[in-house]
């Protein structure tokens, strides 16, 4: 009898320091659990503070960009950096109107889905195009002047499919339309000289171009 209480107790005992073993282990697991959550919260924090000065960097720089080339400092940039950039040297190179070079980046524009600044790009173009034309309008220039009202007309009209409601955008086109109504020469390949004085085309025209960058 006395040898069953003793083998009992020493299960119990056994059962006991099983059960301790197993708590203290569970405490240990618990603790490396926190430890390693604690690591990965502040590996997180640190990753996460890089990436924010990443971007404020980024964005600073974009910034002395833009500013720059409204300054009318001419800064390459590639397709590929920020949409507001690209935006700000087609604006640029439009205003030293240069209408070449802003198509391949007005196109980047486009297929990056930037619809909004896709329409003031293509807008801005225009308004390059419109001005070159009425340039050679005072000149008596009528073979130069005719292709670009024409350009400026296709690229407002491009304008005007992105965003309808672009105002400015259907003044202008209306004024390059109207200098193909008023002046039908306009639309011709021949001929050296404008048949009316090139500077009463400005008065005959409702407005100048309005809104030009």
């Amino acid at each position: 009898m006395k040898r069953r209480t003793e083998e009992a107790y020493s299960l119990r005992f056994i059962a006991a320091q099983k059960a301790l073993h197993l708590q203290q282990s569970l405490v240990n697991f618990g603790r490396r659990i926190r430890s390693l959550t604690l690591v990965l919260a502040l590996v997180g924090s640190a990753l996460a503070t890089a990436y924010s000065a990443y971007l404020w960097l980024n964005t600073q720089a974009a910034n002395k960009t833009i500013q720059d080339l409204t300054a009318g400092h001419d800064i390459q940039v590639d397709s590929t950096d920020a949409p507001e950039v690209v935006l700000a040297r087609i604006t640029c190179l439009a205003r030293r109107d240069d209408t070449d070079t802003p198509r391949l980046l007005i196109d980047a524009l486009e297929r990056r889905g930037e619809t909004e600044l896709a329409a003031k790009a293509h807008y801005n173009l225009a308004n390059a195009l419109l001005r070159k034309a009425f340039v050679a309008l005072e000149k008596g220039d009528l073979e130069a002047a005719g292709p670009f009202v024409n350009l400026s007309r296709r690229e407002y009209r491009h304008t005007l499919a992105l965003r309808s409601d672009f105002w400015d955008a259907k003044f202008n086109f209306d004024v390059a339309s109207r200098l193909l109504r008023e002046y039908p020469e306009l639309d011709r390949t021949s001929g050296d000289e404008l048949l009316a004085d090139p500077k009463k085309i400005w008065t005959d025209i409702p407005g100048l171009p309005k809104g030009l960058p």
